[in-house]
């Protein structure tokens, strides 16, 4: 006979897991926000660095980097889930994270703080490669959007933390504030089981089916009742088991069939919108692009509004994913954000051909806000978790590994010339190149990308 599954306690292990891991994530959105307060600091003469005030192509490194590092830990973390598991793998992320705070602390040059980048970019690497298997693995379908939303709001969180106590923190004790939280995630990823799927690849019958019964809410009091739990077990096992059969005779046509080229057509154009819109890049360079914006408040103040913008967005994805859709609010956010930006480029043209905005200083940041708001509805975590649901089944974890060492890659291009192109071609004309890929990138949604709502991802979605 079955066990009885209560739904009260399975959602709520399900949602203590997934917060849990966003701890991490949390910390290392602060490693993605601390370039943006303390950028101006390391480029004056007050720079804390015994090499002197950071120069536009060392700030150029020190922001883009980090996605080299992105590139090295997807492909480090991706080939370790199917060796160590997806909750372990996950656990390993505290190491680079806290190695970023630890030599923000302690260096004294440039070349320190590229190190510390690196390691930062290695922890987002992980987190991309690792998250959207983790909660596909343990989340009901009902709830999965949502709780995939919870990992762009933590990131954001930190964000917008980040912003707040850069600003009235100093550079040494930002880091020594910043270690409690991965400190924390280390100490509560101990209550947290392996995924089953994880175990079951092993051959861990025992252990998979008690961390299904934790994922899913069975206890002991309410054994041998009707609801079925060994039948979905040994359901989930006999799939997994026949995967792992096929995923060993994995070739070159597997990844030529018609699905799984528009499945990773789909992946990898959406994770390069998720870059090429420029909202994360316009982030890390905050303070920097609300100097050069024109704008009549302070770029600190500007900055930390619209990392609380973000996480009014993220919140309102966090509602509206499972009740509208994955690809409604591609839509809308993707044209919204096309819109926000147009809006603050043209700005910038205007301000830079000396048409008098007197009064009008306050367009930059409702701009940037609408841009950012409509952002995270979508655009900011739709494309990392769509993945899995779209990919055929055969080829979902190398596919998933693909994209994200590509949207490494994307990233890493963005943040490397933003500073190039804010010189060369100034602010209105980066915005306009971000705007023409948003609007491009509605086109493409419209027209190719499925609808994935309430997926059982034991099937294909049919694309």
């Amino acid at each position: 006979m079955g066990e009885k599954i209560e739904p009260s306690n399975g959602v709520f292990n399900q949602v203590f897991s997934v917060c849990t891991i966003n701890l991490i994530h949390f910390a290392h959105g602060a490693t993605l926000g601390w370039l943006s307060p303390f950028l101006p600091l390391l480029q004056s003469d007050d720079s804390p660095l015994d090499t002197g005030p950071v120069t536009v192509e060392q700030a150029s490194w020190i922001g883009s980097i980090l996605c080299l590092g992105a590139l090295v830990g997807a492909i480090i973390y991706g080939s370790l889930t199917s060796r160590l598991g997806v909750k372990r793998c996950i656990s390993c992320i505290i190491f680079p994270n806290m190695s970023f705070w630890m030599i923000v602390y302690f260096g004294t040059s440039v070349y320190h703080l590229y190190i510390a980048r690196f390691l930062a970019g290695v922890t987002g690497g992980g987190v991309i490669v690792t998250f959207p298997l983790f909660i596909a693995d343990i989340s009901d379908s009902r709830i999965r959007g949502m709780l995939g939303s919870c990992w762009a709001l933590s990131r954001n969180l930190g964000i917008l933390v980040m912003y707040i106590i850069g600003d009235i923190l100093s550079y040494r004790t930002v880091p020594t504030v910043m270690m409690v939280v991965p400190l924390l995630f280390g100490i509560l990823m101990y209550s947290i089981p392996e995924t089953p799927q994880s175990l079951l690849k092993k051959r861990k019958i025992i252990e998979a089916e008690k961390s299904l019964q934790f994922f899913r809410g069975v206890t002991s009091k309410t054994r041998n009742t009707e609801y079925k739990f060994q039948h979905n077990f040994e359901e989930l096992q006999n799939f997994i088991l026949t995967s792992k059969t096929e995923h060993t005779k994995l070739q070159l046509s597997d990844f030529v069939s018609p699905q799984a080229r528009k499945g990773l057509f789909i992946g990898i154009f959406l994770l390069f919108l998720n870059q090429f819109c420029g909202v994360f890049a316009i982030l890390t360079y905050a303070v920097s692009i609300f100097q050069e914006s024109g704008s009549n408040m302070s770029p600190g103040a500007s900055a930390i509004i619209i990392a609380a913008i973000q996480i009014v967005g993220t919140v309102a994805s966090f509602i509206f994913i499972d009740l509208t859709g994955r690809k409604v609010l591609l839509l809308i956010s993707t044209f919204g954000t096309g819109l926000g930006v147009s809006c603050l480029g043209t700005f910038s043209w205007l301000k830079e051909r000396q048409f008098d905005l007197s009064g009008y200083g306050w367009i930059p940041i409702v701009s940037l806000s609408v841009m950012v708001f409509l952002f995270c509805v979508g655009l900011c975590n739709i494309p990392f978790f769509i993945i899995p649901e779209i990919l055929p089944t055969k080829i979902c974890n190398v596919g998933n590994t693909i994209s994200m060492i590509l949207t490494t890659v994307f990233a890493f291009v963005v943040l490397k010339i933003l500073p190039i192109l804010l010189k060369e071609i100034k602010l209105y004309g980066a915005t306009a190149l971000f705007a023409c890929t948003c609007f491009v990138g509605v086109i493409v949604i419209a027209a190719i990308v499925p609808e994935t709502k309430g997926k059982n991802l034991v099937t294909t979605v049919d694309i």
